[in-house]
């Protein structure tokens, strides 16, 4: 499973996300903009849903529509368009792969 998160500004992440999926998980299966987790409390979940976390691409196992891949192996990938070194260096320390993807063109 692909866990993507990404450092970018909201327009050019979509952009810049969609054509690293395109070109390197052509095949996987794939949900971008997902929200991670469950609600505190079910009753509240709507006020709760603005407050979980996101991710830009997923497949992931802790959050409930994921259930039926909960064994599958995830690798957290870390997608920015420029290399930060500080951001390098914390994710190597959390076992991220910080993968930096510039397509042709890109601004």
């Amino acid at each position: 499973m692909l866990l993507i998160l990404d450092n970018m500004v909201q327009q050019k992440e979509s952009v810049l996300l969609t054509r690293w999926l395109a070109e390197f998980h052509r095949t996987s299966i794939q949900w971008k903009r997902v929200r991670l987790g469950i609600p505190a409390n079910p009753a509240e979940a709507k006020l709760y849903s603005v407050l979980m976390r996101w991710a830009d691409a997923i497949l992931f196992y802790v959050t409930p529509e994921f259930v039926q891949y909960a064994n599958w192996p995830v690798k957290l990938i870390l997608l920015s368009p420029v290399m930060d070194l500080g951001i390098a260096q914390i994710c190597t320390k959390k076992g991220i792969t910080y993968e930096v993807y510039k397509p042709v063109g890109w601004l």
